[in-house]
């Protein structure tokens, strides 16, 4: 189904009228012990990247996509977490776990939101998201959880 948004943008939802995302959990070393976070939209907060799956669009295409516009980084699709429902916000999230292979220094968001990216050690990166983005931990901790490194990334969050 195609629908628009208050802004007039066009969002594709499924059968059941959940809005179809992908979102990408960003990586830059075989430890996994770090993730890129990206300025929300109005920079009042962190939040992983990613966005609305377009028409025509597979997931791993609209990963990959919101990812270069979101962050301006590419990199490869080493997982698929999988689809994460958010119940209250009618939402089904494409989840991928993308290692980073280039960082660009200008990109279409930082340009006309003023957009930032920065890499966040996943204690403080899971402090970000309790805080101010509750609604992408579900994302975070699949992450955690499908890790080759889960014991040693569990440790280096509950370090104080």
């Amino acid at each position: 189904m195609v629908e628009k948004d208050n802004n007039n943008k066009i969002r594709f939802t499924d059968h059941d009228g959940y809005r179809q995302r992908a979102a990408c959990i960003c990586i830059r070393n075989e430890r996994e012990d770090e993730i890129l976070l990206i300025t929300s939209r109005h920079k009042s907060s962190w939040t992983i990247p990613g966005g609305g799956i377009e028409q025509n669009e597979s997931t791993n295409e609209a990963a990959h996509r919101e990812l270069f516009e979101e962050a301006g980084v590419k990199g490869k699709i080493i997982r698929d977490l999988g689809v994460i429902e958010n119940f209250e916000r009618k939402r089904r999230t494409n989840v991928f776990v993308i290692h980073v292979e280039h960082e660009y220094d200008d990109w279409e968001e930082k340009i006309s939101l003023g957009r930032q990216r920065y890499w966040f050690h996943l204690k403080e990166a899971f402090s970000l998201l309790n805080s101010y983005k509750q609604s992408q931990l579900p994302l975070f901790e699949r992450f955690i959880l499908t890790s080759p490194n889960y014991i040693q990334l569990i440790h280096h969050i509950k370090r104080s």
